[in-house]
């Protein structure tokens, strides 16, 4: 189940969502918004902390919400790119699931699929959380018994390891 918009106040009332806007609930959902903390590949340094970035055609960042959020062990949550910004050619491209339990700031993987250059900006609203509800506890939730690379994560944050996915130097299959 969903959870909706009381369940959410509640949850960021109680430090859930830290920090917590009584105004970003929306009726099933929290909006999320950027730090300023980005780590982009094709730049030098690569990367930055700055209260703005601008984000060129084609070109792909990390960056993060400044919101830190620490799950319950029964509740899952889903990242959806706002919208608006999706029309204007912004991606949210790879991951967006937060297992229950996982305790962090969101690294997110953004992409101008769009003609121009776009300005992003820390304190801007980039996604909304979706809170779910699981049927009841995992026997091993995330961050327990040796899971969860990226617990306890703040800030951008690189792949824990390249080796699920290595580079290839040569350009030879």
């Amino acid at each position: 189940m969903i959870k909706p918009d009381h369940w959410i106040k509640k949850f960021g009332v109680q430090g859930g969502i830290l920090p917590f806007k009584p105004e970003q609930v929306n009726p099933a959902s929290y909006d999320v918004t950027l730090d300023n903390h980005w780590i982009c590949p094709t730049r030098d340094p690569e990367e930055v902390k700055s209260e703005t970035f601008t984000l060129f055609p084609g070109e792909v960042i990390l960056a993060t919400t400044r919101e830190y959020i620490k799950m319950p062990r029964d509740v899952v949550c889903d990242l959806k790119l706002k919208s608006s910004l999706g029309r204007l050619w912004l991606n949210h491209s790879l991951s967006g699931w937060i297992d229950c339990n996982f305790q962090g700031q969101i690294t997110l993987e953004l992409q101008n699929l769009g003609p121009y250059p776009r300005l992003l900006s820390a304190g801007m609203r980039i996604a909304q959380l979706v809170f779910m509800t699981m049927e009841s506890p995992p026997e091993v939730a995330y961050g327990e018994a040796g899971t969860g690379h990226y617990q306890g994560q703040t800030g951008a944050t690189r792949a824990w390891s390249e080796d699920f996915f290595p580079k290839k130097s040569d350009g030879k299959q």
